[in-house]
């Protein structure tokens, strides 16, 4: 069982959006996973669904009522753990000689726990999302998140879902509320909650997470977890040669582009790069006394927005003059 402040701050708006965003916190956490919580449990969430993620309560929605999956091949993955997670104030009876009952001290503050049961995923997430292209690109227009024909973030394909049993997620809406796990006793109105399987309902697995595959334009951004600006590679010079970098990449519409950027023994270096940028390749001189050496050449990054967390890549450069140096990506 883990512990912890899972309270909404008093100054904030508490609702199902907000009790999502903790558990995603949560999920991601120990996951270790791009996920997003699904905490009202809602059975439409699954591989192949598009729709539309808002990045500030993770809260999935279809692209249209009573939308299909699309056509794509799911595999499973099953692994079967649990998790608990219960706010610090919150006094749990694990229901040895009862029913077992949860007390909440504070308002605002959640409980979490079931048994995961396996993990859906499309089988390659980006290839399905070229086959479909056009179709998603229909529907995308026809929410509003497209332009000239390219594909706003926030709206795309629901990539894995993470199935579970014996689900039980809690929110107190006010202080000094006791939410008891029995069928037969009333549910008070001051907790929100969400129980599977529900009082006479099939057994079965349902999604408490899932992981988002989003659109910046014609790129596809697997585990997508919120908006981002845009693609940009960070230097860093732990050493004391002075470097001048250089980044080439393509976008649709051009072919080798280039931005340059000179850092300093300890002063970073950014370069931002359009989101649809491609192919990027970095090289690397050292200043030597009167003139810049010979170019150091990294591996090409096929597509960075879907290969660097967020868009970000990184370099790492190292050495002190007058000795050896060498120019790396980051892992």
């Amino acid at each position: 069982m883990i512990e912890t402040s899972l309270r909404v701050r008093d100054d904030l708006v508490a609702d199902s959006a907000s009790y999502n965003m903790l558990l995603t916190t949560m999920l991601r956490a120990e996951l270790g996973r791009p996920v997003w919580g699904n905490w009202t449990l809602d059975p439409v969430v699954e591989p192949g669904m598009v729709g539309v993620v808002d990045p500030l309560s993770g809260i999935f929605e279809l692209h249209k009522p009573r939308a299909i999956p699309l056509e794509v091949d799911v595999l499973e993955d099953v692994s079967p753990a649990s998790w608990d997670y219960v706010g610090a104030s919150v006094q749990h009876r694990h229901g040895l000689d009862g029913p077992e009952s949860w007390s909440f001290r504070d308002s605002h503050t959640i409980v979490s726990r079931g048994t995961h049961h396996s993990r859906l995923a499309i089988d390659d997430p980006i290839r399905a999302a070229a086959e479909h292209a056009a179709l998603v690109r229909r529907y995308a227009d026809a929410r509003g998140y497209a332009t000239r024909g390219r594909i706003l973030q926030g709206f795309g394909i629901v990539t894995a879902t993470y199935q579970a049993r014996d689900v039980v997620n809690l929110a107190s809406r006010a202080p000094d509320q006791e939410f008891v796990l029995d069928p037969d006793a009333a549910r008070p109105d001051g907790v929100e909650a969400f129980v599977h399987p529900a009082a006479g309902a099939a057994a079965g697995s349902v999604p408490y997470a899932f992981e988002f595959l989003s659109f910046a334009g014609c790129a596809a951004i697997p585990g997508w977890v919120g908006q981002i600006p845009a693609v940009s590679v960070s230097f860093h010079n732990s050493g004391s040669y002075v470097v001048q970098g250089t980044v080439t990449y393509d976008t649709p519409d051009a072919r080798d582009l280039q931005k340059r950027v000179e850092v300093g023994g300890g002063i970073p270096g950014l370069v931002h790069l359009p989101l649809e940028a491609t192919n990027v390749r970095v090289t690397c001189r050292f200043w030597h006394v009167d003139d810049w050496g010979p170019r150091h050449v990294l591996p090409a990054v096929a597509h960075p927005v879907q290969q660097w967390h967020q868009g970000q890549g990184a370099v790492d450069i190292q050495g002190f003059w007058p000795g050896d140096y060498d120019v790396v990506w980051a892992a």
